[in-house]
């Protein structure tokens, strides 16, 4: 055999006799945990309590996005649409929400990678007998401080209607769920309901980038905005039927601005109760304070 063949027998060695597995590419994934979570066919009365367990992971990528929707009678609501960036780990979040009117529900539970790969699974529940809206919890009057005020305490636990000063909150802070401050926004100094886990509140309250858990309450700002919650009905209120119906998944923040006085203000916390807060008095000056009555679910 002469170079030139030994050569190319050397090459071809090389390109195809010694070639590995191309490794495999994994898809991301999700699922809906057992136990303790609404299940594929429950029937649950208008009212009751849906709650859904989910795992999700990117595959061979970052996850990137968890988004859940709800299709009832031919419309498709956004109940999470999570962003996110997690490597190689298992994802989990809860997510808790009130069945509908609708006879029947399909939730759709999706998540996406970098490389915008999706996984998606799905269940099915139906509408039970009865009704099943439950007790509220009202608090007439809590005031709370603007970020410059040092008279009034910020940080709101809104399951005990307890406020907490800077000092006071100090190993309570995973029960704050609410608090309050001002900023110039369009041209005009804006009363603003917000909480832990946004993303510009340590900019008003630095302590906060410290904590451990920063919990996550949502605000409708369109029934905010609009006046779409009638103080009347707010009044009369003695089960959680208007907090719950109040509230629409698809117009919400962490951020609600221009809550003056006299707004009403549905909101959801992390831990999934709903809720109304009534601006009884908001000042727009940064040392000024809140008066907030409120009626959240039991």
């Amino acid at each position: 055999m002469n170079i030139k063949h030994l050569l190319l027998l050397t090459v071809a060695m090389v390109l195809f006799g010694c070639k590995t597995d191309d490794p495999m590419v994994t898809p991301p994934s999700i699922s809906l945990k057992v136990g303790d979570f609404t299940h594929q066919g429950d029937e649950i009365p208008i009212g009751g309590k849906l709650s859904f367990g989910i795992v999700a992971n990117g595959g061979g990528e970052t996850l990137t996005n968890i988004r859940v929707q709800r299709i009832a009678n031919g419309t498709v609501t956004t109940e999470l649409d999570q962003g996110i960036f997690v490597e190689n780990d298992d994802y989990e979040v809860e997510l808790n929400a009130v069945k509908s009117e609708a006879q029947q529900e399909e939730w759709r539970f999706m998540a996406m990678n970098a490389t915008r790969d999706t996984a998606i699974t799905s269940l099915t529940i139906y509408l039970g007998e009865g009704t099943a809206y439950g007790p509220i919890k009202h608090f007439e009057s809590i005031k709370i401080g603007m970020q410059d005020n040092e008279e009034y305490p910020h940080f709101l636990d809104v399951n005990t209607g307890t406020a907490y000063t800077n000092e006071t909150v100090v190993g309570n802070e995973a029960k704050i769920d609410i608090l309050g401050f001002v900023y110039l926004t369009s041209g005009e100094w804006s009363p603003t309901l917000n909480c832990p886990n946004y993303s510009t509140v340590p900019s008003y309250y630095p302590l906060i980038s410290d904590w451990e858990t920063r919990n996550s309450t949502l605000y409708d700002y369109n029934a905010t905005d609009n006046d779409l919650v009638n103080l009347d009905e707010f009044i009369a209120a003695a089960n959680d039927s208007l907090l719950v119906n109040s509230y629409s998944p698809g117009s919400t923040s962490g951020n609600c601005k221009y809550s003056y006085t006299g707004k009403l203000v549905p909101f959801k916390t992390q831990e999934g109760k709903y809720g109304i807060i009534r601006v009884k008095h908001a000042d727009t000056t940064t040392d000024g304070y809140m008066d907030l009555e409120i009626k959240i679910q039991d």
